[in-house]
C-alpha cells in the first residue's frame, strides 16, 4: 500500500516533459538510428545499435519506475530473518553438543 501511495503522490509529468527528458532523448536517438539504418539501404550496424538503444531506454524506464526503497527494505527484512534463523539453528546445535 505504501508504494501505491507514493506513486499517487508523485505529480504526473506532461508528454512534452517526458519526451525531452534524458530517457526520452535516448529513445528518440534510438528511433533515429533505426530509421537511418532502414532508410539508407538497410545498414545493419545502425539498425542494430538503434534496437539496442531503444531496448536499453525501455529497460531504463521500467527500472526507474520500480520503487527501489521498498525493494531494498523488503530485501533487508528477508536477509535479517534468514540470518536470525541461521543463528538460532547454530545456537541449538551448540546446546545439543
Amino acid at each position: 500500500m505504501d508504494a501505491q501511495n507514493a506513486n499517487a503522490q508523485k505529480p504526473k509529468q506532461s508528454l512534452l516533459r517526458r519526451l525531452f527528458s534524458a530517457e526520452g532523448a535516448i529513445f528518440c536517438i534510438g528511433i533515429a538510428c533505426i530509421v537511418y539504418g532502414v532508410a539508407d539501404g538497410f545498414k545493419v550496424m545502425q539498425f542494430f545499435f538503434g534496437l539496442c538503444i531503444v531496448g536499453g531506454s525501455v529497460a531504463l524506464h521500467f527500472v526507474k519506475r520500480k520503487d527501489w526503497d521498498a525493494h531494498w527494505a523488503e530485501h533487508n527484512r528477508l536477509h535479517d530473518a534468514h540470518r536470525q534463523r541461521l543463528e538460532a539453528e547454530q545456537r541449538d546445535k551448540k546446546k545439543e553438543q
